[in-house]
């Protein structure tokens, strides 16, 4: 039979602190989501798996919608962050900044999978919100494609793609597809694959 020892029956139980706790909650909501959808989390269940009681959810967030409206929030500025950071990557030798940019992309779809399944291939159930998110990232995805092809001078009307706008939709559709493939089949379309396929695709629309 084990006996604590003296020194640890004295040492106090260190509490989670507000900020962790809180971090906790929506890592297991996000999980929930990731495996069985938005109507798989319920406060009993997030409460039961954090060693919780529901008060302490309540206290930090309100109610269930403003858990999940929360934790959306917290991804969508996650995956913002990490999509402008790959914007900014440094391209290789011979490389174009969009292929550069799906490589970033694909490094950030690795080290956080339920977040960008979350987002580009959400469950029924997601709060509104998440839907109106969606919406902005696109929007500011859009936004950055246009401002890159400016920057390299290649959205004129001289080119053999002459409509930048459906230029910019496309490049959008196709990394969309590129992050799905990841997802849904990592062992098969690996990083290296769909970054060469971006290549191509890419300077098959823009040839120079």
């Amino acid at each position: 039979m084990n006996r604590k020892t003296t020194a640890e029956k004295a040492a106090p139980r260190r509490r989670m602190s507000v900020e962790k706790r809180r971090r906790q909650i929506m890592d297991v909501a996000r999980d929930l989501v990731d495996s069985e959808g938005f109507h798989a989390v319920t406060l009993d269940r997030v409460a039961e798996t954090c060693g919780i009681s529901r008060t302490v959810i309540y206290q930090q967030f309100g109610n269930l919608s403003g858990l999940l409206l929360a934790m959306v929030d917290r991804e969508y500025r996650s995956a913002a962050e990490a999509f402008l950071k790959a914007g900014q990557r440094e391209p290789a030798r011979g490389q174009s900044r969009y292929a550069a940019g799906v490589a970033g992309v694909l490094e950030a779809v690795d080290a956080s999978p339920a977040t960008w399944r979350m987002l580009l291939m959400p469950s029924q159930g997601g709060p509104p919100e998440l839907y109106e998110r969606l919406g902005e990232a696109r929007e500011m995805t859009q936004a950055h494609f246009a401002a890159g092809l400016k920057a390299e001078g290649i959205d004129g009307p001289d080119l053999a793609n002459p409509d930048p706008e459906l230029a910019v939709r496309m490049l959008l559709a196709i990394s969309e597809q590129l992050v799905h493939l990841r997802l849904t089949d990592p062992k098969n379309y690996t990083t290296e694959r769909l970054v060469a396929q971006a290549e191509w695709l890419f300077n098959a629309m823009f040839p120079h």
